[in-house]
């Protein structure tokens, strides 16, 4: 009985360290810093920050999702050619480019949602994307928690979604 005991302790032990290996380390936030605002004028709102590597790493979303190379209604870009600023294509006003980043980041979320009603994505509160500095560290601690407490919910609906932005 004892000998039965010490293995599920340390079947318990195993467990524990194996499902948080994977998000011991810090989440680190990208800051969008598309020079296309800048050419267009002051920006009311503070700076987007988002963790790229969960969206890879941890949601699996394929590249193509957000970058992309239109060509004959078809994407073409592929993860060997470089990354563009979305004001290279989407720079002629200041409401094309805001324009361009919320369909693609917000326009995803909000399929999410429509799919999945107690997702965990930004879609209502700009705070949430436009994060003032003085919040990145707890939007750095939320993400971490997000992932030692994962919703498998959020990962069925967002790997069966076929998500091109705003647009289904």
């Amino acid at each position: 009985m004892y000998k039965l005991f010490k293995l599920f302790v340390a079947s318990f032990i195993t467990f524990f360290f194996l499902s948080t290996i994977g998000f011991s380390q810090s989440i680190d936030l990208l800051k969008i810093n598309d020079p296309g605002f800048a050419k267009l004028g002051k920006y009311k709102k503070p700076p987007v920050f988002f963790s790229h590597d969960t969206h890879v790493d941890e949601y699996k979303i394929k590249c193509p999702t957000c970058h992309h190379i239109y060509k004959n209604r078809k994407n073409v870009w592929t993860p060997d050619q470089e990354v563009h600023e979305c004001s290279q294509c989407h720079g002629s006003s200041k409401a094309e480019l805001i324009n361009a980043y919320h369909m693609k980041c917000w326009g995803c979320h909000k399929r999410l949602k429509e799919e999945y009603s107690k997702a965990d994505v930004p879609t209502s509160d700009c705070k949430r994307c436009h994060i003032p500095k003085k919040n990145l560290k707890s939007e750095m601690k939320r993400i971490k928690d997000k992932m030692l407490n994962k919703d498998l919910k959020l990962f069925e609906v967002i790997n069966k979604l076929e998500v091109k932005g705003f647009y289904k």
